[in-house]
């Protein structure tokens, strides 16, 4: 079942979808790509249209890479049609840069994810992050077992077996952060925003993790839920995240990693039976970035490009 995240998630997308009947709608000229825990610069993006991955180009400033138009022809007539998939050089071909995490200097090269085809819609912003991994891997498991699914039911779970209790997060803010998560978290009270900071960067580390065995069909999304709130609701206690005071007074971003405790206790740590305390390292203190440009892949030159 190697891939079976890939494969499944997509399945569903390959079917043709009808157009627009509005003829008086704007087209946009480019559709923003963004990976997200923090902004992830310099993260490879690959788009799926059917015939495999194909390299799009690195993430620039807020994690973003703008799809001109007719680079992508079956992904202009229906997002649906499609996925992409986020990961230091997947097929071989990538960038040169190192993932860093724009929000804290937190190195990114290892993580992977997904956006299936079923959250996309025409015209909008597209967010690649850990939950839409997460989502995406819901569906598959629920394709693989020729099960229904509702999928704002498995976006509702997605978040609520993964942020610490008592976080408050409307269905809105959920569908949200699929698109514009740094929106969410900038609306969320100190609290909320703290305890959905801290999942999303732990759910991250846990999928980096375990590529692997999700790949294989032996780690499934209940585990990388249980593991991810077991650790987050530790977290989202230290006084040190997502912020600190440094030695000279300075308040500054930081981070964990936690893919090493994964590595080694993963089978602990998502065992909802256990309640071994979960050893969340200390906060690293960080460094936002300086601000850089979004990336542009522009419309090609004399109506060309690549069918996926």
């Amino acid at each position: 079942m190697k891939y079976k995240i890939l494969t499944l998630a997509v399945s569903a997308g390959l079917l043709v979808a009808c157009g627009s009947d509005n003829e008086n709608r704007v087209e946009p000229q480019s559709t923003p790509l963004q990976a997200f825990d923090g902004a992830v610069r310099y993260l490879d993006a690959y788009i799926d249209c059917g015939n495999g991955l194909d390299y799009i180009g690195e993430t620039g400033g807020n994690g973003t890479i703008n799809i001109g138009v007719g680079n992508f022809p079956l992904f202009d007539e229906d997002p649906t049609q499609c996925f992409f998939e986020f990961g230091e050089n997947i097929t071989g071909s990538g960038g040169t840069r190192d993932a860093i995490d724009e929000s804290n200097g937190k190195d990114m090269t290892n993580v992977r994810y997904i956006v299936p085809s079923q959250l996309m819609t025409s015209g909008q912003a597209i967010a690649a992050t850990p939950y839409s991994t997460l989502v995406a891997l819901k569906i598959a498991e629920a394709e693989e077992a020729n099960e229904e699914f509702d999928l704002e039911d498995l976006i509702e779970e997605a978040f609520e077996e993964t942020i610490p209790g008592g976080t408050e997060l409307t269905d809105a803010q959920r569908q949200q952060f699929l698109t514009d998560p740094q929106s969410v978290l900038n609306s969320l009270s100190a609290e909320d925003s703290k305890n959905l900071q801290a999942s999303t960067m732990v759910l991250s580390d846990a999928i980096a993790s375990q590529v692997a065995g999700i790949e294989d069909g032996s780690v499934d999304s209940s585990a990388l839920q249980t593991a991810t709130k077991k650790s987050a609701e530790v977290l989202a206690e230290d006084p040190n995240f997502p912020t600190k005071v440094n030695d000279q007074g300075e308040t500054v971003p930081t981070y964990v990693d936690m893919t090493t405790e994964f590595d080694n206790n993963f089978d602990t740590i998502s065992d909802p039976t256990d309640d071994t305390p979960v050893a969340v390292p200390d906060p690293e203190e960080g460094e936002e970035l300086e601000p850089i440009p979004e990336e542009e892949l522009p419309p090609p030159t004399g109506g060309g490009g690549t069918t996926g």
